[in-house]
């Protein structure tokens, strides 16, 4: 068995950046986009939120569990919430707490979702109660409540259609 030599052949000599070099080279370019992207992203989302919300002040306690539980209700809380829970938040509202000003919020945004949602699965009784409720006990304060009453008597009309 005969042993033959093998020859290696040596790289052409040409420019190559040593690996430390290129290292560094990488991340200071990897570095300089990151503080760039970082600085425009944060720049163009504060443009595009906007104003922050303002946070609804809290509601004023009154010592009464059930009282603030119904104004959260009525102002906090999601609309489907409500409406879940809208007959006996209005039964409630017109025999306990009659005069109670943050209630009314409740009346309101229930009487708009029902008029500007007409989507919305809604029960004929709810609809009822809530007319009834804005002409007999409405506050004088609040007219937008009453120039509602036509729009809900429409709706009123189209719940009690036969389909």
């Amino acid at each position: 068995m005969r042993i033959a030599p093998v020859y290696v052949i040596a790289p052409l000599a040409g420019k190559t950046l040593p690996t430390r070099r290129a290292f560094l080279l990488a991340s200071g370019t990897f570095l300089a986009g990151t503080v760039v992207g970082g600085a425009c992203g944060y720049s163009l989302g504060a443009a595009r939120a906007g104003a922050a919300p303002q946070q609804e002040p809290e509601l004023p306690s009154s010592n009464d569990v059930e009282l603030d539980e119904l104004r959260r209700l009525a102002v906090k809380a999601p609309i489907d919430e409500l409406f879940e829970k809208a007959l006996p938040f209005l039964h409630i509202r017109v025999s306990t707490y009659k005069n109670d000003e943050i209630l009314w919020r409740g009346v309101d945004r229930l009487s708009k979702e029902i008029i500007e949602n007409p989507g919305r699965r809604v029960d004929l009784g709810l609809v009822l109660v809530l007319i009834g409720q804005i002409e007999g006990t409405a506050r004088p304060e609040n007219p937008s409540l009453r120039d509602r009453v036509p729009a809900l008597r429409l709706r009123r009309d189209e719940l009690r259609r036969p389909r």
